[in-house]
């Protein structure tokens, strides 16, 4: 796998897709960066109650920074922060940035980039970006191109490891997790955040992200009748609520697995509806109304992987959103 965002559409899908990411970029450009930076401190919030102190001074790795890399400027202004990606982030756009890109991410994804650079929208964000933090230039952080579920980073390196709307798009999790609890030093934290699949905007259509779904039903990607009306933007592993229960259990014993329950009002109002037609009987209404699920996790002290003859993982101490 290249890109996550390695999907096919079709042309007119894809000058949808491009219109609504266009206008969903452009428009309230500081509403959008001050939301990005809201869940960033909450991110930090929950951090610190992690750890049990400020998140000040410490190794953090970002897994999937996306292209605009708001985290990693957050966190990087009193931290050591690296992102890693499986796309190639160009921060500055040259001849060799795009042929990396293209190589690499694809000819969608890099099309993508060049035409957001090219129309100033990464201009006009980081310009939001470094207003609302109050800085003059963005802080030091790393973005390096590599594979999460292979990392080339030593044991124990990082004291905070935490991922925002990646998993989702991710073929293999647990091998990914696995990484992430080998670089986490002892003691260390990780906290994920991942889009459900079983929301209503968890198949990714770019049509639902910008308010104008047209005739698109909700919850389309679960309803046989209406799954073809829907569009993904990007690959998604489809994994449910039970499911990704299973792999945080197995990979992060005893952590703390959050479903929020933040659809809308239209959501919830529809889902009555429905139900009264006895649709989605297969789903109950906690996987249908989380959007965002939570993992926090808290590495002990002396973690092991698996027992000496294979018994599987030790107890751990405690259990832990990019348009394309």
């Amino acid at each position: 796998m290249r890109s996550y965002v390695k999907t096919r559409l079709g042309l007119l899908p894809r000058i949808n897709e491009a219109w609504n990411l266009y206008h969903s970029h452009t428009r309230n450009v500081g509403d959008n960066v001050r939301q990005l930076l809201d869940q960033a401190r909450i991110a930090e919030s929950k951090l610190e109650l992690l750890l049990g102190k400020p998140v000040k001074g410490l190794k953090m790795l970002e897994i999937g920074p996306g292209q605009q890399l708001l985290q990693l400027a957050y966190f990087g202004m009193h931290n050591e922060v690296v992102g890693i990606d499986l796309d190639v982030i160009a921060q500055r756009m040259n001849i060799t940035g795009f042929v990396q890109m293209a190589k690499q991410n694809g000819w969608v994804r890099t099309c993508k980039t060049v035409a957001r650079k090219m129309v100033g929208i990464d201009s006009k964000v980081r310009k939001e970006l470094l207003s609302q933090l109050g800085l003059h230039s963005l802080p030091n952080f790393h973005v390096l191109q590599m594979d999460a579920a292979k990392m080339e980073f030593p044991d124990e390196q990082f004291d905070v490891v935490f991922s925002r709307a990646v998993f989702e798009h991710i073929p293999n999790p647990e091998a990914v997790i696995s990484e992430m609890r080998r670089v986490l030093k002892p003691n260390g934290v990780m906290f994920i955040a991942l889009h459900l699949y079983s929301s209503d905007s968890g198949c990714h259509d770019t049509r639902i992200f910008v308010g104008n779904r047209e005739t698109l039903p909700f919850w389309a990607h679960l309803r046989p009748e209406h799954e073809s009306e829907a569009r993904p933007n990007s690959y998604l592993n489809k994994l449910s609520l039970a499911e990704w229960r299973r792999v945080f259990e197995a990979e992060m014993q005893s952590s703390e697995i959050i479903p929020l329950c933040d659809a809308g009002e239209a959501e919830r109002k529809e889902l009555l509806r429905l139900r009264s037609q006895d649709q989605l009987a297969s789903y109950s209404d906690e996987e249908l109304l989380t959007v965002t699920l939570q993992v926090r996790w808290r590495k002990p002290m002396e973690f092991q992987s698996a027992d000496p003859i294979g018994m599987g993982l030790q107890d751990s101490t405690m259990h832990s959103l990019d348009l394309a």
